[in-house]
This record gives structure tokens, sequence and C-alpha cells, in this order.
């Protein structure tokens, strides 16, 4: 059975430090030597860190508020300046109440009921998956806004793009827009619209990008006639990175943003599918950071967040989504999103699903998960300048390196079965203020025991690594 924490006893762990072991494979170690580039290739958004869930988490007013006092302080902890993204497969399966009224219609009706055979409703908390039968609500808007101020994050906000009318998205984002004011970055129309032609409570078979184009202007235009300075996002696409181009080449630099997803293995049940294989370098993510380049080249570099990913799609893999090892691939995985240009990246997940970085746990508790602290060990680069930076040796070790001002900073994510001695440059190790954060667990498929800790260290020429783990120095 899976280990819980509630947040108060993951945080104490993590200041407290206990002291854990690291998995041996082997008791051989390298040396390495660190070259950091000239000039600056990236900078990391200071509203880079976000999160993603399924958007009938709303239906209960009292989660996303600011009266969930441990789910604030998570949030704050996790980002000083974060994006919210709501969403998720069940976005375009929701109902609306609002103070004009629900404006259902038998097509929605029906995508409704068909949507309550999803396995998303797994990433709500009990009293949403329990009934299925809620709506979004004019105070859980209310209560929406006063978490954002309480955490001092934005939202991006999904309207009904699969089942929902052109009615109800006037109304529901007139709502939205006129509570939210400036926490309010962008609507977004449907959840993987690029899947839609296979969806038949959403759109009839062969449904093209040409086909969604269509149905986005019709909405953007009647929403803008209720709402004219509302923004939009690009398609939230599942896989189809060839709907970002086409989007990019119509839009221009009209919209907020360009977007899609990315899941790193899957699916669960394939044995493959192991912590091995999450840590292994990813053609796939290396073809969609050329895809992006692309297509933000083609919109006049318009911004690009990935608004919705994992580690695991389809809710992630048991011991590998919810353990230690989730924390090193989410910490390398943001911090290559970042030097490869991204605005922002959002990692999916609440209720209590393997990948979430959040759970929800009783009374609406909030329960840590290993990913959170990868999150938190990428977040220090937050409105930093990123550098290429490599070292000599054919290893799984990755280097991340950024400067902010007098500040830099240097991650070393050994994702190795040795342990690495890696050498730094006297540019950095003359440097003074040096202190360190250590990103340790027991074993990878550990699921607690995780430790993100901080303490003062000497300027010195070299910094050991021990095999799957992560350092963060930083100079002052």
């Amino acid at each position: 059975m899976m280990q819980r924490r509630t947040f108060v006893q993951s945080l104490s762990a993590a200041v407290l430090g206990q002291t854990v072991s690291f998995p041996r494979f082997d008791t051989s170690s390298e040396n390495a030597v660190l070259k950091l580039g000239n000039a600056p290739v990236a900078s990391m958004p200071l509203d880079f860190v976000g999160t993603s869930f399924e958007m009938p988490q709303l239906y209960n007013p009292d989660y996303y508020a600011a009266s969930n006092a441990s789910l604030v302080l998570a949030y704050r902890k996790l980002g000083a300046n974060g994006v919210l993204r709501a969403g998720g497969h069940l976005s375009d399966v929701t109902r609306w109440e609002g103070p004009n009224g629900s404006f259902s219609t038998p097509k929605e009706e029906a995508g409704v009921e068909h949507g309550k055979t999803y396995w998303e409703w797994k990433l709500t908390d009990p009293s949403v998956r329990d009934t299925k039968n809620g709506a979004i609500t004019p105070a859980a808007i209310r209560n929406l806004r006063g978490f954002l101020d309480a955490t001092n994050w934005r939202l991006i906000y999904g309207l009904n793009f699969g089942c929902g009318s052109i009615e109800r998205a006037v109304d529901e984002a007139s709502y939205v827009a006129g509570v939210m004011g400036d926490r309010l970055i962008a609507f977004q129309l449907g959840n993987e619209d690029d899947q839609f032609g296979g969806m038949p409570f959403f759109r009839a078979k062969g449904f093209t990008f040409d086909k969604y184009y269509a149905d986005y202007q019709a909405f953007v235009q009647a929403i803008r006639k209720a709402v004219p300075n509302a923004r939009f996002g690009g398609p939230d696409v599942a896989t189809n990175t060839d709907w970002v181009q086409s989007f990019a080449e119509r839009q221009g630099n009209s919209a907020t943003f360009l977007s899609s997803h990315f899941y790193a293995m899957g699916p669960a049940k394939d044995p493959s599918m192991d912590a091995l294989f999450l840590l292994s370098p990813n053609a796939r993510l290396a073809n969609q950071i050329a895809r992006i380049h692309q297509a933000t080249a083609v919109s006049q570099q318009l911004p690009y967040r990935m608004t919705e990913g994992n580690s695991c799609f389809g809710g992630g893999k048991p011991e590998v989504s919810n353990a230690y090892v989730s924390a090193l691939w989410g910490a390398d995985y943001m911090l290559t999103c970042a030097r490869a240009g991204f605005a922002g990246v959002h990692l999916h997940g609440g209720g209590d699903g393997f990948y979430t970085p959040i759970a929800v746990g009783p009374n609406l508790s909030t329960i840590i998960r290993p990913l959170y602290y990868g999150m938190q060990f990428a977040s220090y680069f937050a409105g930093f300048d990123l550098y290429d930076c490599q070292i000599d040796q054919h290893c799984n070790l990755t280097t991340f390196f950024g400067r902010r001002g007098t500040k830099s900073l240097l991650a070393l994510i050994n994702k190795d079965s040795t342990d690495i001695v890696v050498n730094l440059p006297a540019q950095l190790h003359r440097q003074k203020g040096l202190s360190e954060i250590r990103l340790t667990g027991p074993s990878l498929n550990s699921l607690s025991g995780v430790v993100l800790k901080e303490h003062r260290s000497q300027s010195r020429a070299s910094v050991a690594v021990p095999a799957y783990s992560a350092a963060l120095l930083r100079w002052q």
C-alpha cells in the first residue's frame, strides 16, 4: 500500500533532513570536468513553475480556496509566482451553473453522462468523484480567486469545448474574467483537441485542424463580444505537434501562448516502464523541443507552455510516479524545458493519482509526494538566465547553470548508478558565499524518506554527486 504523509509531516522531514542512504549498484566512481558557455541561451520566467488539475475539482468549492491552509502553504513553497492550469480530460464533460443558468444542451448532457466513465475522476477528491454530479459554480470561482491571491499564483482556465455550447462558454468566460481580473492569463478551448475525432460525444470522425480552427474562431469571436480583452492560448494538443505549428502559422503572435502536452512514458501496464526507463534520455522530448522551436519561430516568438504532462500517462506508474525517482526526473525535466526556452511547465495531478505532486488526504489535507521536491529543486532557477554547460564524460548526469546579477546556480542531477565527482571551472570554485541543496532518497522506488535540504558549504574545486541524487550549488 502507498505510504502517505500529511504536508506538515513531509515538510518536517525536509527541514530536519533525516539521514538517508544512497543506492549503490556498484562501488565505482568517475571524475568529470564541467565546462560553461559564455552567453545565456534562455531565461526561466518567474512564473515558470505550474501545476494542472482536472476541472471538476472545482465542483468542491472548498478545495481551491484561501481557507484550505495546508494547500495554500504547499503552493507558496512550490513557487512564489506560479501558474495554475484548470483543464484536463474532464474539462470537456463539466457542467456550469452560473447566475444566468446552466446553458445546458442535449449534446452537453450526453457528454457529461459519458464522461462519468473516464478514469480521470481519480484525480479529484472523494466528495467529487463519489457522485460526479456537481457543477462549477460562482462560489467555486470566487474561492479560486481567493486561493490565487493567497498564493500569488495566476490562472489558465479551460472552457468546455468538447460538448459545451458557445452560449455557455460566453456566460462562463464572462463570469470568470470578471472575478479573476489580472489573475487570469488566458482561456483555453478544450483539452487534447487533436483527439476529438475519436470521441463521438465531442466531434465527428475526421476532425482536422481546419475544422478545429473554424470552431476556435467562432468561440473566440463570441466570447470577445462579451469580454473584449479576453486572451486565449493555443490548442492543448496531446501528441500532434503539427497542430501547434499550424496554429502558429494562422495566429502569428496574436494568441497569448502556444501549448501542448508531454508524458515521458507509458502505458503504466508495460513492464518496461520502470524507474531506469524514466531516467534514460528521452528522444520524444528532444523531438518535441525541436518542433516547438519551429512553431515559436513561425509565430514570431510566441511563448510556449507545456500545459499538461507528467512521468507516465494514464495516472502514473505505481512505485515510479509516486516514488523518489519521480523527483529526480521532475527536476531534470523542468530544467531541460527551461533551458530549451519554454515559458512554463505544468505537471498534472490531483486526488490520489500516482503521479500527482500534491495529493488529497482525509478532510482535504495536503499530502506531499516525492515529485513535489523535484519541482522545488527546479524552481530555484526562476528569474535566472540559463547557460549551456556540459561535462566531458559520457554518463547519465545532467548539468544546468544560471546567473542573475551577482548570483550563480549550478544544478548537477546524477541519474547514473555511479558516483560522479565534478571538477568545477576556476570561475566557480573561486566564488564566495557558497551553499548547497541536496535532493536525496533511500532508493529510486522509495515512497517516503525524500529529503531536500540546504546547508552552508566551503568553496572548493570539485563536488561529489552520489549515484541517483542531485546537488544544487548557490553562490551569492
